[in-house]
């Protein structure tokens, strides 16, 4: 397996504590160059790919099923730098959730406001980190993320059942994000309310897409632990 370039990005108690706070932090230079443009390489068909525009990604899972297709994504999401990073933030060991490269088109939109545990009822702390593999602005579909949102617990999913993708009611405090250069990254509780509008330019906006989640995580129909997902210490590298 190849081995990704990670960045010296360094996690301090300030971040954390606004992660717990706020719902989220930002974190630049969260990978190097190296990195951005090896994992955009892997990715470049999925990217370019013609279709209609809406947003759209290319998820990773298991190791074992996707490692020997992404296998630079794959060095990115066992990175040992990084894992390091989410155990410190979450408190305990973790596991992959999911990886998704995810790309608004051309002219496409992207996603309305919504919680990721919308989609699986999750108990207990996760995060999500976006990271830019272009540079990314509200000109072309930059995130949008609602302060303090994630204290608000589990939101009402205003979707018809069956729709592809989860809605939540408006928040009235939804801030875009700052700029973002390639690697930079924000860090948010998957409780936080996110979105993205329009991408207004000509070419496709390009980002990675990942949620973590505590060891102790238990889905809440069932009660039982997350173990048909990957604890990541035993991945790293």
């Amino acid at each position: 397996m190849s081995t990704a370039v990670i960045s010296n990005f360094v996690l301090t108690e300030q971040m954390i504590e606004e992660f717990y706070r706020e719902g989220f932090f930002y974190a630049p230079g969260f990978i190097t160059p190296e990195t951005v443009e090896r994992i955009n390489k892997e990715n470049a068909d999925f990217a370019n790919q013609s279709e209609s525009g809406k947003w759209k990604s290319n998820g990773f899972i298991h190791f074992d099923k996707s490692a020997a297709q992404f296998p630079e994504t794959a060095s990115l999401l066992a990175s040992k730098v990084l894992i390091e990073v989410y155990e410190k933030i979450l408190g305990d060991e973790v596991r992959l959730w999911m990886g998704m490269y995810a790309v608004v088109p051309p002219h496409g939109e992207g996603l309305a406001w919504h919680q990721d545990n919308m989609y699986t009822h999750i108990l207990g702390h996760m995060l999500n980190g976006f990271i830019a593999l272009d540079t990314i602005s509200q000109e072309n579909a930059g995130l949008w993320l609602a302060p303090r949102s994630h204290r608000l617990g589990r939101q009402a999913n205003l979707n018809e059942d069956g729709a592809e993708h989860r809605r939540a009611a408006d928040p009235e405090n939804g801030m875009p994000c700052k700029p973002m250069a390639p690697g930079d990254a924000v860090i948010f509780h998957r409780e936080t309310l996110h979105h993205s509008k329009t991408n207004h330019t000509e070419k496709p906006r390009r980002a990675y897409a990942f949620q973590v989640a505590s060891k102790a995580c238990r889905y809440a129909e069932t009660g039982k632990q997350l173990t048909d997902r990957e604890l990541l210490s035993a991945l790293k590298r």
